[in-house]
């Protein structure tokens, strides 16, 4: 109480200053010791703002209009002071008189900088609520003006209180433009993207730059998030070093998260993945991770690492990016990242996982890295990490590199005598679909053309078993598929007559009959060529199975006018192998195999020349 009524005392004062003109500054001084920030001084808030109005309209002493500002902008940043200032409806008008001087004789740069600092403060309630003040300003060309400012702030270089106006005028315009989306365009029509890129040039070394870049970083989410179509608005390549450099200079948490939410966000166009990817972004987040990774001990500060992390594997989404990032296999960031295979921090390990996944998405990397040593790396990780109660995210990743890996044909042999098999067979017991997925695409992969590793696994009844289980599963259609293919890799690759028996013995027959029937005529090829050698060898143990599964059935269902020659071609050559059956034949005249395959052959003259052929086939189905 003895403060509001030392207050109280000293506003008449300042009235009885005014009047002589003396004293003034010294008063303005003492009563903004006596205000604290966010402190409501009830009723003396009116009267003071009252008094304050005709001192900041003051043209010869700007040191007095700016102090009186500076007590505004004080005042303003409590919820009574705010309302006083919004009640007085000369305030607005007097500030913006002030900041129209900018860059005049009349603008100086304390007083613009104070002018500014307490309009942002004046209408920062508005981000929330409606404001006629706010609306005022508007009109007023507020947004111009404080466009205006900040230009003018930077030409005056980086002193102190070219620093200040800075800081104030992008708070000021943070303030007036947020949540407000009809000013959106209007401010990117004024090239705001480029002014705050200017701002973000003058760098973050001091508290001054570090709050101008704050504002700026939160303007470029909203304005780059708000953008219609989605994805629209894109960052410059200007925005993009100075984004980096900023990340770089400033160990400010709060700004660090902006930059990579709103990194996050550009990162998914091509072209700002090249801009990211050549200021050296993914460089800088390796070296922060590797230094500061030890230290992470909270969930807030460990999500803020895995987006690093996630911003690393974005950047490498893009073709052009990962090249340059690859850099032959000598880039820092290919190094860096094969490094993180063996941390001791699982994410970064996920990290480097899914980064060599995205560097093996040519052959010639492909080729390189396993020539480096790069399967080994990711074989050890998965031999440490194959069973359920490893991170299934890091399962996926390593499998996910794997597969890319063993695309190229000379490079199945090499990572299978890496210890592929061993390291990858456990992970069968993992009840995660989408670790299953990439399991499954790895093993049919790397056994194509790998008749012995093929002949091992077909062999392998567990996993047979698994297999057919998996190809009926209506829980992941992907999981489904892959199933139903590897097992008609695995005959297709070994064409061995153990791997038909055990196929026979594990029920794999009737999945692949199912699998004539699939959506994509690669999946139906891959079936009949499956059944015709399974049959070829085969044929009286798989024999029963095949007509529970109402093979003809099936093989009716995907003659038609759409079917593919190459899967036409292995319906024929599965159908000829069958008819060796007196039983196979009578079912499949039963079903009406003979009657469409003579039907397909005179609607479709891309198989004029299988006619004959079809019509020998036929007479064959037809005797008993």
């Amino acid at each position: 109480m003895a403060d509001l009524d030392n207050l109280t005392q000293q506003l008449d004062q300042l009235k009885i200053a005014v009047e002589k003109s003396e004293g003034v500054l010294d008063l303005l001084s003492s009563i903004h010791d006596h205000i604290e920030p966010d402190k409501d001084i009830g009723s003396s808030a009116s009267d003071l703002v009252a008094q304050l109005v005709p001192l900041i309209s003051q043209p010869d002493d700007v040191t007095v209009a700016a102090r009186a500002a500076n007590l505004i902008s004080t005042l303003a940043k409590s919820d009574g002071g705010r309302a006083a200032c919004n009640a007085e409806s000369r305030l607005i008008a007097v500030l913006m008189e002030r900041l129209a001087a900018v860059g005049s004789n009349g603008g100086d740069i304390q007083v613009l900088g104070q002018t500014c600092r307490a309009l942002g403060n004046i209408i920062f309630e508005a981000l929330y609520n409606t404001s006629e003040t706010k609306k005022a300003i508007v009109d007023g060309d507020g947004l111009v003006l404080a466009m205006k400012a900040i230009k003018y702030s930077i030409a005056q270089g980086n002193g102190e209180h070219a620093r200040q106006l800075r800081t104030y005028a992008v708070g000021f315009l943070h303030n007036l433009i947020i949540a407000e989306e009809e000013l959106y365009q209007k401010a990117l029509d004024m090239d705001i993207m480029e002014v705050l890129g200017s701002v973000l040039e003058q760098g973050v070394l001091t508290r001054e730059g570090e709050e101008a870049a704050i504002h700026a970083a939160i303007l470029l989410n909203v304005l780059t998030e708000s953008a219609d179509p989605p994805g629209s608005l894109q960052i410059s390549e200007r925005i993009s070093a100075s984004v980096v450099k900023t990340l770089e200079a400033s160990n400010c948490r709060e700004l660090s998260e902006l930059w990579l939410q709103l990194l996050h966000s550009q990162a998914e166009n091509e072209t700002v993945r090249m801009y990211l990817a050549k200021a050296g972004l993914c460089e800088l987040l390796i070296q922060l991770l590797e230094k500061h990774h030890a230290l992470v001990k909270d969930d807030e500060t460990r999500n803020l690492m895995k987006m690093a992390c996630d911003l690393i594997i974005i950047i490498m989404n893009g073709d052009e990016s990962m090249n340059l990032l690859y850099g032959e296999g000598k880039g820092k960031v290919f190094v860096g990242m094969l490094s993180w295979l063996t941390s001791t921090d699982v994410y970064m390990q996920i990290t480097g996982a899914l980064a060599m996944g995205n560097f093996a998405r040519t052959d010639r990397h492909c080729i390189q890295m396993v020539d480096c040593g790069v399967s080994k790396k990711l074989i050890a990780l998965l031999s440490n990490n194959n069973t359920s109660a490893a991170d299934i995210r890091l399962q996926h990743a390593l499998l996910s590199a794997l597969r890319n890996l063993v695309i190229p044909s000379q490079n199945k042999s090499k990572v299978l005598a890496d210890g592929l098999l061993d390291a990858i067979f456990p992970v069968l017991t993992v009840p995660t679909f989408p670790v299953v997925f990439k399991l499954l695409g790895t093993l049919r992969m790397v056994i194509d053309g790998q008749e012995s590793a093929a002949r091992q696994l077909g062999c392998n009844r567990e996993l047979l078993s698994r297999l057919v289980e998996w190809c009926t599963t209506d829980d992941h259609p992907g999981v489904q598929g892959e199933a139903s293919r590897l097992l008609a890799w695995l005959v297709k690759n070994s064409r061995d007559r153990d791997v038909m028996g055990c196929m026979v013995a594990t029920g794999a027959v009737q999945q692949l009959v199912a699998m004539i029937t699939a959506e994509h005529w690669v999946m139906q090829g891959e079936a009949l060529l499956a059944l015709s050698l399974l049959a070829a060898m085969r044929l009286a143990d798989a024999e029963p199975h095949l007509l529970e599964a109402k093979v003809g059935d099936r093989l009716v269902a995907i003659i038609n006018p759409s079917l593919e020659r190459h899967v036409f071609t292995n319906l024929l050559s599965l159908v000829s192998q069958l008819a060796t059956s007196s039983d196979m034949k009578q079912h499949l005249r039963e079903r009406g195999v003979p009657k469409a395959l003579s039907m397909i052959v005179s609607l479709k003259d891309n198989m004029a020349d299988m006619r004959d052929q079809v019509s020998r086939l036929t007479s064959m189905l037809e005797m008993s």
